[in-house]
């Protein structure tokens, strides 16, 4: 289509104006074709009130929320100061413990100074002889050159598989026996496993996922002391039968192990020296059961302490 001369140029805009109305369509007329549609149905036509009804009900039910959600979240008054009463108890359980521990040792550092003091007195020219016996039984604290070898469990896998069984290695009582036989062997004077001293009477056992030492429980990592020639010890535990060992369980299992040559070490003294002797009571000397009390019942092949 050709313009004449004279017409004035048509808009360029007004060529645009289906386009934008295709792509940016107005909300006006679905607004008014929507009423409409309604007032042919017979239907009431929305109302200001009925929407602001609908933003109050929502309004409510959005603090009704917040609020039920808050009030879950907050702890109970009442279980929060039980569990801090619990928490304090415990605190000061561990404080009195820990202030006897301190007791008894230094009880018993003295009563070792005493006994001896009345050996040597006693005992004449044999004194250094008593010392070499109470160092070997573990009575006394030993102070010189050695080697400290820490255990460690296995880390954590990085790629845990959800559903699997993760859990990681973990040194046992096999591990710390091996070791301080090894140890032992090697020469060591006197060895403890995390400070405690091991005797003749000692044992390492393993309990469930704990390791006990005399009775005690010990926690990762393992410190095991040993007082003795650093370069016979520190060659068991590197390249010596234990060494090859702890190599083979970090290589398999991931079971780390630290070796470190020292100067000085301190072990300290042994807790359990005295020794317990039961005797069979004789059937004569055996007391008359209680008339309606049943006699204890012991395992068999087990007599009765």
């Amino acid at each position: 289509m050709r313009w004449r001369r004279g017409q004035a140029d048509p808009d360029p805009a007004a060529s645009m104006a289906l386009l934008n109305e295709v792509l940016d369509p107005p909300l006006g007329p679905g607004y008014d074709s929507a009423a409409r549609s309604r007032t042919e149905q017979g239907l009431p036509a929305p109302s200001g009130t009925r929407t602001w009804l609908m933003f109050g009900t929502t309004l409510v039910l959005g603090v009704l929320l917040t609020t039920a959600a808050v009030t879950l979240r907050t702890p109970d008054p009442a279980e929060a100061a039980g569990r801090a009463q619990l928490v304090e108890r415990i605190e000061q359980v561990e404080r009195v413990g820990d202030e006897r521990s301190v007791q008894v040792d230094a009880l018993r550092t003295e009563v070792g100074e005493l006994e001896r003091a009345a050996v040597v007195a006693d005992s004449g020219g044999s004194g250094e002889a008593i010392a070499a016996a109470a160092v070997m039984a573990g009575g006394t604290a030993v102070t010189g050159p050695g080697v400290q070898i820490t255990l460690h469990d296995a880390e954590q896998p990085a790629d845990d598989t959800p559903g699997e069984d993760a859990e990681p290695e973990r040194i046992n009582s096999r591990d710390l026996q091996l070791v301080v036989n090894g140890l032992w062997r090697a020469g060591a004077e006197a060895v403890s496993v995390d400070g405690h001293r091991l005797t003749s009477t000692s044992a390492i056992r393993f309990a469930g996922q704990a390791i006990i030492v005399d009775f005690r429980g010990l926690t990762p990592p393992y410190d095991i002391v040993a007082i003795g020639a650093p370069e016979e010890l520190t060659t068991e535990l590197t390249s010596g039968a234990t060494g090859a060992y702890l190599q083979e369980i970090d290589r398999q299992l991931g079971l780390r192990s630290e070796v470190t040559a020292a100067r000085e070490l301190t072990v300290g003294p042994g807790v359990r020296l005295s020794t317990r002797l039961g005797t069979i009571l004789s059937g004569e000397a055996r007391p008359a059961p209680t008339p309606g009390v049943l006699p204890d019942r012991h395992p068999r092949g087990e007599e009765p302490r």
